[in-house]
Order: C-alpha cells, then sequence, then structure tokens
C-alpha cells in the first residue's frame, strides 16, 4: 500500500467549502454577535457616563443641602440667642420690678408697724397711767 502525497481537486473543494463556510459564519454569526457586543458597550459607556453626570448632580445637591442646613442652623442659633438675650433682660425687668414692689411693701408695713408700736406705747402710757391711779386708789382707799 502506497500513499499518494499530491493534492488532487477535493483539495481544492474543501478549501472553498471552509471559506464559504467561514463567508457564512462571519456575516451571520459573528457580524450580529460582534454589533450586539458594540451596542452593549456603547450602552455601558452611555450609562456610565449617565451614572457619573447624576452622582455628579447629587454631590452638588448634596453639598448646595448642607450648605443651606448650615446657613440654616447659625441662623437658628442666632435667632436662639437672640430670645434668650430678650428673655434674659425680660426675667431681669420682671425680678427688678418685684424687687422695687417689695421693697416698697416692706416699708408700707414697717411704717405700720413703727405707727401701730407708737400708738400701742402711747396707749400703754395712758394705761399705766389710769392702772397705777386705780391701784393708788385701792391701795390708799381715797381718791388721788
Amino acid at each position: 500500500m502506497q500513499i499518494n502525497l499530491t493534492p488532487d481537486l477535493s483539495l481544492l473543494a474543501i478549501i472553498v467549502i471552509f471559506f464559504l463556510n467561514y463567508l457564512i459564519v462571519r456575516r451571520f454569526f459573528f457580524a450580529p454577535l460582534f454589533e450586539i457586543i458594540e451596542s452593549r458597550d456603547t450602552e455601558s459607556a452611555a450609562a456610565e457616563r449617565v451614572f457619573n453626570e447624576a452622582m455628579a448632580r447629587f454631590e452638588e445637591a448634596t453639598s448646595k443641602t448642607e450648605a443651606e442646613l448650615h446657613a440654616a442652623k447659625r441662623d437658628a442659633a442666632q435667632t436662639r440667642e437672640k430670645f434668650r438675650a430678650e428673655a434674659a433682660a425680660h426675667r431681669q425687668q420682671v425680678i427688678e420690678r418685684t424687687q422695687g414692689e417689695a421693697k416698697k411693701i416692706v416699708a408700707e408695713a414697717d411704717a405700720r408697724l413703727k405707727k401701730d408700736v407708737d400708738e400701742a406705747r402711747t396707749k400703754l402710757k395712758s394705761d399705766a397711767e389710769s392702772l397705777a391711779r386705780v391701784a393708788a386708789e385701792r391701795i390708799l382707799g381715797r381718791a388721788v
């Protein structure tokens, strides 16, 4: 048995069939597959760009909101301090007015007490003199 190594026409037919098979597979399988992959890459890049833009807007809005919140906190603190100062001033006025009224009431009570003491002393003196006279009359048995 001898092997013939010279190419014949079947090799040429196999090469033509292989080349036609390659063209068909490339045209109907690989081309749509590459188009799908390329469109997915394009969509992925567009989605990533949209995501990055949205994140930039989100970060900008967040920083703006934080700045507004900080300003609002600062304004609230200023308002709170203003009201505290007003309340302290009002409290001080009420205390001073109350102390003034209390001093006035105490002075009036002191004056009334002094007047009552003076009246009691005067009455006590007159009562003591009349009691002394009555006692002297009883002891002596005659009018003094």
